[in-house]
């Protein structure tokens, strides 16, 4: 008779040292156990460092179910419910579609394989106790956190961001050279520059991001321009987990306690400067807040001048023109009516090429005078054509 070609599927939920040697003695285990078995031909195992709850983080998972559809496995071993999954609705599908190929699940803890009679009954048992355990433990953990926050003894208060180190004791110490950097994005800001702006500059610069890369992101500076961190103070529990079944975060917006810790450690900005930053984010922000609480766009949008964003507008709707990128590469303008689908305008698109046209025009009489970034003032556009407005003030 011909041996059943059997895999084993090992699991841990985290890359902890103590986690790991978990792993290896399962791996080590499989081996031993399979080597000249009478009744199995052992084809590999399938190991995962990931929650048994979040199925989306386990691929070693995905790619055994996948094996599995080829017919490259016959019956898979595993030590415990637990480690198969710690979901019950997604523990369920996987074993009824195994079930539905053909493929076998021993469950070694447990004793049961799914092929035997009430063994998915069974198993949806020990499944259903093996979830309420994670949950238990989810929230045991939360508790714990949320005891930390309130008695200001949560060591997340001294997570390092970039302008800090910690020193020997684990306190927050300001790290002088990129402390500067720091300083220099909030004169920036406050100087008129645009993110993406301020982008541009660190990188002429040679400044590299926090994450060592040649270019800033938007977001990066936006979060520098935003955290409290760099006037001295923590703000804790900013974003949360609705549930334990999912791995996004949601941003705290006064569904759960937040918690600051003043004077934490020593700050970097000053607490004027940091709030005429906030108050400037404000103001040059693209969204606004609605009666019933929700944001909306506004028709204008922010710009430090030396780009086209915020001056073409719609003659029909009222919203900015949107710079975009075709397939082609080509860049044209189009209204935010009807990128977003939100008004029936009929206005048309702008090729970047037509303006830049019309400023070669232009500077072919002011010549070398002309600051092309500064020359447009204003775009308007209607169904048929569109007018640029240049700034006499430049032209003069």
């Amino acid at each position: 008779m011909s041996k059943l070609r059997a895999a084993a599927y090992c699991r841990v939920s985290s890359n902890k040292n103590i986690q790991l040697h978990s792993l290896e003695a399962q791996k080590r285990y499989y081996e031993e156990y399979f080597k000249d078995h009478p009744l199995y031909e052992y084809v590999g195992n399938y190991a995962d460092i990931a929650s048994g709850i979040k199925s989306t983080a386990r691929k070693e998972f995905d790619r055994m179910i996948k094996d599995c559809k080829k017919g490259k496995i016959d019956i898979i071993f595993t030590k415990s419910i637990s480690r198969f999954s710690r979901d019950t609705l997604d523990f369920l599908v996987a074993i009824r579609k195994l079930k539905e190929i053909g493929v076998d699940v021993c469950f070694q803890n447990e004793g049961i394989t799914l092929t035997e009679q009430e063994g998915e009954f069974m198993m949806t048992v020990f499944e259903a106790v093996a979830q309420q355990e994670s949950v238990n433990k989810s929230e045991h953990i939360k508790w714990g956190l949320q005891t930390g926050f309130r008695a200001g003894t949560s060591k997340l208060a001294n997570r390092v961001c970039y302008g800090y180190q910690k020193d020997e004791n684990g306190e927050l110490v300001i790290c002088q050279e990129q402390a500067e950097v720091v300083c220099l994005i909030f004169d920036l800001y406050l100087g008129g520059n645009s993110l993406s702006g301020i982008s541009k500059e660190l990188r002429s610069r040679r400044i590299p991001s926090p994450t060592g890369k040649d270019k800033w992101t938007s977001c990066a500076i936006d979060k520098i321009l935003s955290n409290e961190k760099y006037i001295g103070d923590v703000m804790l529990q900013k974003t949360f987990r609705k549930n334990v079944f999912t791995d996004k975060q949601t941003r705290n917006k006064g569904e759960k306690a937040r918690y600051v810790y003043e004077n934490n450690h020593v700050g970097i900005i000053d607490k004027t400067t940091f709030e005429k930053v906030q108050e400037e984010k404000q103001r040059r922000s693209n969204t606004v807040c609605l009666d019933n609480c929700e944001a909306d766009r506004k028709h204008g949008r922010f710009s430090s001048g030396n780009t086209l964003s915020g001056k073409i507008q719609c003659c029909e709707c009222g919203r900015n023109y949107r710079r975009i990128k075709t397939r082609k590469g080509e860049i044209i303008w189009r209204c935010a009516g009807q990128v977003e689908r939100t008004s029936g305008c009929q206005s048309r698109t702008i090729k970047q090429s037509e303006i830049d046209e019309y400023t070669r025009s232009i500077l072919q009489i002011y010549k070398e005078t002309i600051d092309t970034k500064s020359l447009i003032e204003k775009i308007v556009v209607d169904k048929n054509a569109f007018k640029i407005i240049v700034d006499s003030t430049v032209l003069s």
